[in-house]
């Protein structure tokens, strides 16, 4: 306290002068209007000067934060539009092959016809699951026609109205599909388990046959809605069932649900006859 004194009494004279300026510049700017004018419009150039400085100060560090949300913004859009990209070629590649296999069975003397339709709707997460076309009754869709993908097998057509028509497919625990290994040419029944969209298995597959990890699954042709030769998968594995006599082989699925954009419905035009005259046969023995 005492220097403090000390400090004040030794600088009085300029602490009286700063008082004294004070007092002169108060009676200066409050009786002259035009000094008063003068006084404020500087303080508000200065102001003004310094505001500026600041927000161009401000405007710098917000700038930097600016650039890299937009830096962020643009390696998001960049992911977007390699996945589009990706997307768009996947879906034209997927088109051009489904146009080759048109192309193929028109050329072909067959009994089956082919019906381009697109996927509307699909799910792969239940244990009954469905996949909805966009061709229907108009379009020459009925019941129990197969179908398949340019990769693979896709299932059977359950229900038909005009315009569209629903797929029981493979991953559905109700769809059983004839199925033979390509190699040796053994017979079984294609199921799925319903948890692993990847896969399903060649169930009845016979103990005694051997088999190989990696032995192409196709499709019989003991049926009135597939062909045979209709890729189905590749065998992975293997698990005993209930009867001892039978293996269940693992089959990794060829075609991806998840992805499933374009179908093939399988129109056999000599059905109505077989079926007519296998029902004579079994007719003729009552």
């Amino acid at each position: 306290m005492h220097n403090l004194l000390e400090f004040l009494r030794k600088n009085s004279p300029f602490f009286l002068f700063v008082l004294l300026e004070v007092i002169c510049f108060y009676f200066i700017f409050s009786h002259n209007s035009y000094s008063k004018s003068v006084f404020f419009n500087s303080s508000n150039v200065v102001s003004g000067s310094i505001y500026s400085v600041a927000d161009k100060v401000t405007s710098y560090f917000d700038l930097k934060e600016e650039n890299e949300r937009l830096l962020q913004q643009n390696q998001k859009m960049g992911k977007e539009i390699l996945a589009l990209k990706d997307y768009v070629s996947f879906v034209e590649n997927d088109s051009v092959r489904v146009n080759i296999l048109l192309e193929k069975f028109s050329k072909k003397k067959t009994q089956y016809n082919l019906i381009s339709a697109k996927v509307v709707n699909n799910n792969i997460s239940h244990s009954d699951n469905y996949i909805t076309i966009d061709k229907g009754a108009n379009d020459g869709v009925v019941d129990e026609m197969g179908v398949s993908s340019p990769s693979g097998v896709v299932g059977i057509v359950t229900y038909v109205s005009n315009h569209y028509a629903i797929v029981q497919p493979v991953l559905n625990t109700d769809t059983k599909i004839g199925c033979k290994v390509l190699r040796n040419g053994e017979f079984g029944v294609l199921k799925w388990e319903d948890n692993d969209p990847r896969y399903a298995y060649l169930t009845d597959y016979p103990k005694y046959k051997p088999f190989e990890i990696g032995d192409t699954i196709i499709t019989s042709g003991y049926s009135d809605m597939f062909p045979e030769g209709i890729l189905v998968g590749v065998v992975e594995g293997s698990k005993k069932q209930l009867d001892d006599n039978f293996y269940s082989l693992k089959v990794r699925l060829s075609t991806d649900f998840g992805t499933l954009k374009n179908v093939l419905l399988i129109q056999n035009t000599t059905f109505d006859e077989q079926v007519e005259l296998e029902n004579r046969a079994r007719n003729a023995k009552r």
